[in-house]
């Protein structure tokens, strides 16, 4: 408003009409961003008084970690939710505010002694990370950005001691002639600590200032067999899996997209002949056609069709085959399913399901992860092979990054930006591209410049911008525990002769000359090409000292060992079933329901059948029709629930509430649908959406569910008494079973819990293969050992 109103710049003005745009199109979307969600925040209490009373009355406390990284707008909302006088502790450190670039405001801190200013500042200088070497390095490297560090202007000392009976290694520098130099350096290192047993894989992290700069090094691990994770953007799209199905899904979208057609070829789901591939190739090349049509046309030139192998030709029927009848397919299944099917029929997903080597335990993580990307794109343009393709092109393109899952476990080496690296710590840590332009970076205009009176930050008195690079610098260095090497080249690239960072030079106070560069013989350079046979990759550990554990995945060992295997360790993409999906979207419509009744907001009957759509998902049916059959059936289930409620109103004391809880070494995890108070005894609910006609057989799967024993046992664990009933209500038939829990169906919940730990950490997985359950189990299309019927 304020640009809009006042601003003479016509860019000011242009700016402020692009917000206001933006801001109306998250409103018709009913929509937030991340920003939104502390300004809305904001507003309501500078707004609503009575609203932020009510607010700061559930708080006796207020907590802030990483204070350094807050904004404007946050330290706001503290300020609202803990005025002066209020029990309010922030922890921050000014020199490792490193997120200048997303409106992080290191001045808060010094902001925050101004409005609390009966504070107590406790001063933390015992380190138990790094040794004292590397200490003295980084505090002798941030001491150039005094006089605005804090440690200057409130006169206290920040010097770490360390804690740790770490060996005293001096950090080292390493100067090559060329960066090609210093990644096959670094590679030969890694590689020679783990062949002689120094170190493993995962001691290792390389830090580079940014993700472009990885590439290099992550090739220079290929080349020598190493194993590696890279945080950066490219991560789970550099792997060779990933390639392959992104291969695959432009192979179906575009027959003219030869490159593609040529990765699936050559992919291990045909493994086409060396010399067939060359041949059509070279054929495609001088005839002008694309790799599919020379594969299409092979039978009608039968001298060149007599220059292939019958495997070849068996490969090629095989490849056109599937993919006619999957762009068949794509009239009506996403290109989710499409993707699944594929590998499914190729036997893919079994044959890495089968083995039981670490790579291939990787290989299937990297499926997985594909498949979940894949996911969260159809739930943006929808499950359609052709918009898929476009926000996939445009995903690749921008370098979006993947949620990862948590591989703590992996044995491989760390490839990090230095702001992913935060917070984490490694015995040894490599600092590469160590360079003037580099790092530190050159600074940029920002390209959205803001008037300087809507800048609430106090600018310091020194480069602003080099600041923030050696504060970055300072992280980078305290993450290394026992080693820290830095790296630098003098030829990246271009015609320039590339200097020494000046952090390196601070931080080790060297002199000059700079120490001598590291060239490579021409036998050296020679060997480069050779490509090194992989390292092995370790198993996940079968000892960690608590075991993680949730009913549904208990319930999954009991019922087969194997689809625990599958589900929680491997992760094994599956389609989800429709059932699944009718279930979990009526699951999240009772749970909004009970949430607002919880907010004294009741939710009307079309609210609930919103929630209801929201959560739906086009899945795993068989048809359109059949969808639109379960759709009408839900909402029908959900009108008769809610003319219950209207009818006999129901008042939960607890919704989706989370839990978890110690059995000697399991961590026990999980939530309870619902809790009801019947006097001072509990009532734990669950949901279920099947159908069950009759009470007995409802009763029964009440006390035989383990799932309901594991939510008693959380109760009386973290409450100290026993619930008075566990209850499954089953939406379909309005039945409710019901059972009583005593000591000893407790002391049989712990019982087989244990037995289940046990079990997985001897990495008991064998398949238990039942009728029944093999016909509903989501990995029946791809396991080895699936029930088959006798029956013709």
């Amino acid at each position: 408003e304020f640009l809009a109103c006042a601003a003479e710049d016509p860019r000011w003005l242009e700016l402020a009409k692009a917000y206001a745009s933006y801001q109306r199109l998250l409103r018709d979307a009913q929509a937030v961003d991340f920003g939104d969600q502390v300004l809305l925040a904001v507003q309501l209490l500078e707004r609503h008084p009575d609203a932020a009373a009510a607010v700061r009355q559930r708080f006796r406390y207020v907590l802030v970690d990483e204070f350094q990284d807050t904004n404007y707008a946050q330290f706001r909302l503290l300020q609202l939710l803990a005025t002066p006088g209020t029990n309010v502790t922030v922890v921050a450190d000014d020199d490792q505010s490193i997120y200048k670039w997303r409106g992080a405001a290191i001045s808060n801190v010094v902001k925050f002694l101004e409005h609390y200013p009966a504070v107590h500042t406790v001063v933390l200088t015992e380190n138990f990370r790094s040794n004292q070497a590397i200490l003295d390095c980084a505090y002798r490297l941030i001491r150039f950005n005094d006089p605005d560090r804090l440690e200057v202007r409130q006169g206290i000392n920040k010097r770490l001691i360390a804690r740790t009976p770490l060996p005293l290694r001096e950090p080292q520098v390493h100067l090559f002639d060329t960066v090609s130099s210093e990644a096959d350096w670094l590679a030969r290192t890694i590689r020679s600590a783990v062949e002689s047993g120094v170190r493993r894989p995962s001691d290792f992290a390389v830090l580079v200032r940014s993700n472009r700069e990885a590439d290099l090094f992550l090739r220079a691990l290929n080349v020598a067999g190493i194993p590696w994770q890279f945080s950066g953007a490219s991560a789970l799209f550099a792997r060779e899996e990933s390639k392959m199905l992104v291969s695959c899904l432009k192979s179906l979208a575009d027959p003219e997209e030869s490159l593609s057609w040529y990765h699936v070829a050559c992919s291990p789901l045909y493994r086409f002949p060396v010399k067939d591939l060359a041949r059509v190739l070279s054929r495609a090349a001088k005839t002008h056609q694309s790799f599919r049509a020379v594969l299409e046309r092979c039978h009608e030139d039968e001298a060149f069709a007599a220059t292939l192998t019958e495997a070849g030709k068996g490969q090629a029927v095989a490849l056109l085959t599937d993919v006619e009848r999957l762009q068949e397919l794509s009239r009506s299944h996403s290109a989710g399913q499409l993707l699944y099917r594929w590998l499914s029929d190729r036997g893919f997903l079994t044959r890495l399901g089968r083995g039981g080597s670490a790579e291939d335990a990787a290989r299937l993580q990297t499926v997985s992860r594909f498949f979940d990307q894949l996911r969260r794109i159809e739930e943006l343009v929808g499950g359609q092979l052709p918009d898929l393709m476009q926000h996939l092109e445009l995903f690749l393109a921008m370098g979006n990054e993947p949620i990862e899952d948590d591989d703590a476990w992996a044995d491989r080496v760390n490839v990090l930006t230095i702001h992913k690296a935060k917070g984490l710590e490694f015995p040894v840590v490599f600092l590469v591209g160590l360079v003037q332009g580099r790092f530190p970076t050159h600074q940029r205009r920002d390209p959205i410049e803001l008037p300087e009176i809507l800048i609430k930050d106090i600018l310091p008195s020194g480069d602003y911008h080099l600041q923030e690079e050696r504060r970055l610098f300072y992280v980078a260095m305290t993450r290394a525990k026992e080693e820290l090497h830095l790296t630098s080249a003098y030829d990246y690239g271009g015609k320039t002769v590339r200097k020494v960072s000046q952090f390196v030079v601070e931080a080790l106070n060297l002199g000059s000359p700079a120490p001598p560069a590291k060239t490579s013989s021409a036998r050296e350079l020679i060997e480069r090409a050779r490509v090194q046979p992989p390292l092995p990759l370790a198993a996940r550990p079968g000892r960690v000292k608590v075991l993680r554990l949730d009913p549904h995945g208990a319930d999954d060992y009991l019922t087969c060992p194997l689809k625990y295997r599958y589900s929680h360790i491997l992760k094994l993409p599956v389609m989800r079933h429709h059932l699944v999906v009718y279930g979990a979207a009526l699951h999240k419509a009772v749970e909004a329901f009970y949430k607002r009744q919880l907010l004294e907001q009741p939710m009307r009957e079309e609210e609930l059948l919103a929630a209801f759509g929201r959560a739906w998902s086009s899945e795993g049916f068989l048809t359109r029709e059949h969808e639109e059959l379960r759709l009408a059936q839900g909402r029908q289930v959900l009108s008769r629930f809610f003319a219950r409620q209207q009818a006999a109103p129901e008042h939960p004391s607890l919704i989706e509430q989370p839990f978890k809880f110690l059995l000697d070494d399991l961590l026990i995890v999980g939530r309870w649908d619902r809790v009801d108070q019947e006097g001072e005894n509990a009532v734990i609910i669950d949901y279920k959406s099947s159908e069950v006609r009759e009470q007995a057989a409802a009763d029964r799967r009440a006390k035989e569910s383990l799932q309901l024993l594991v939510y008693a046992l959380a109760w009386h664990t973290l409450h100290g008494r026993l619930p008075l009933r566990v209850e499954l209500r089953f939406l379909e038939t309005d039945l409710t079973g019901q059972a009583a829990v005593t000591d000893a169906d407790l002391e049989r919940a712990r019982s087989l819990l244990r037995q289940i730990g046990q079990g997985i950490r001897d990495e008991q997985f064998s398949a238990a293969p039942d009728e029944h359950n093999c016909r509903w189990c989501a990995f029946q299309s791809i396991c080895p050992y699936a029930f088959q019927s006798s029956q013709p």
